[in-house]
């Protein structure tokens, strides 16, 4: 099951349409994303391959699914080199307790992710393209936005979902919800994300392979409409998307990980050394 963190959102003022709405096209270039399935059809299972890693894996890897055609034996990208002493950062988790490694996702895999847009507002296709692509150019992570699913939003959804999916590891599921589907969105929360760790055997093999992020519809809509919508929009799909890639909450305000909306659109110095340190994991593709 996911490890959810929400975001609320606070003092939004609806002011009406800003012109950004109009200014984006989807043929922008948008570095460390991609869309498509890198060969895999989307949202489908893939056929014809065993359950688990092979005979040739050895610890925890024979509890995973073979490795995916569009992984690397290297980092696909590279996060940027330190800028700031800032500390003004936190991690969902830590490979053990005594350890500052984070837990974090496989450089060498891009991260895939699938939507639900079932109460998607105007634009959210790009919305979530940008949002991350700020990330990944925080991380060096690499995205792949599969494209439309029908999968319903869930804290105990499967990592391994050969149903649906095929032998691989479960997409990221994005779910543009509302309250009435996903309870925990009820009120001034706007945003829940979570990642997955793959099964392991030691601590040294804890990274993420899988997660879900579920977004309010309806209140990205009202967000849309203020004054600064687009850019209060994407920092708060920002916040989430730094959840699914790790980061926890932190008491800066200064930073767009505080636990709630302080208008900031751009990740702060400490949001920025806690997703460097995200995108430095090891590769796990064998």
């Amino acid at each position: 099951m996911s490890l959810l963190v929400t975001i609320v959102i606070v003092g939004v003022v609806l002011l009406g349409i800003p012109a950004l709405l109009g200014r984006y096209s989807s043929g922008a270039s948008t570095p460390g994303v991609t869309h498509g399935s890198s060969g895999l059809p989307a949202a489908a299972p893939v056929s014809g391959m065993p359950l688990g890693g092979g005979d040739d894996a050895t610890g925890s890897a024979v509890l995973w699914p073979p490795v995916p055609a569009d992984a690397k034996n290297t980092p696909l990208g590279r996060p940027p080199v330190q800028r700031s002493a800032s500390t003004d950062y936190a991690f969902l988790n830590r490979v053990s307790d005594d350890a500052s490694r984070p837990v974090a996702w496989d450089p060498c895999r891009p991260i895939h992710l699938v939507v639900n847009a079932a109460s998607a507002p105007p634009g959210a296709d790009r919305l979530l393209t940008e949002a991350a692509s700020q990330v990944s150019l925080a991380t060096g992570l690499q995205f792949v936005i599969e494209g439309p699913t029908d999968e319903r939003p869930s804290e105990d959804r499967p990592t391994v979902d050969q149903a649906r999916y095929g032998n691989r590891w479960s997409p990221v599921l994005v779910s543009w919800t509302d309250p009435g589907v996903v309870p925990r969105l009820k009120g001034t929360v706007v945003g829940l994300a979570g990642p997955d760790e793959a099964s392991s055997v030691g601590a040294q093999d804890r990274h993420y392979v899988s997660g879900i992020v579920d977004f309010d519809g309806p209140a990205f809509n009202d967000i849309l409409t203020s004054g600064d919508g687009w850019a209060n929009a994407r920092s708060i799909a920002m916040h989430e998307l730094g959840h699914l890639v790790g980061l926890d909450h932190v008491p800066a305000k200064s930073q767009i990980m505080y636990e709630s909306d302080q208008g900031r659109t751009q990740f702060g110095k400490g949001d920025l050394e806690g997703l460097r340190q995200l995108g430095s994991g090891p590769c796990f593709t064998r």
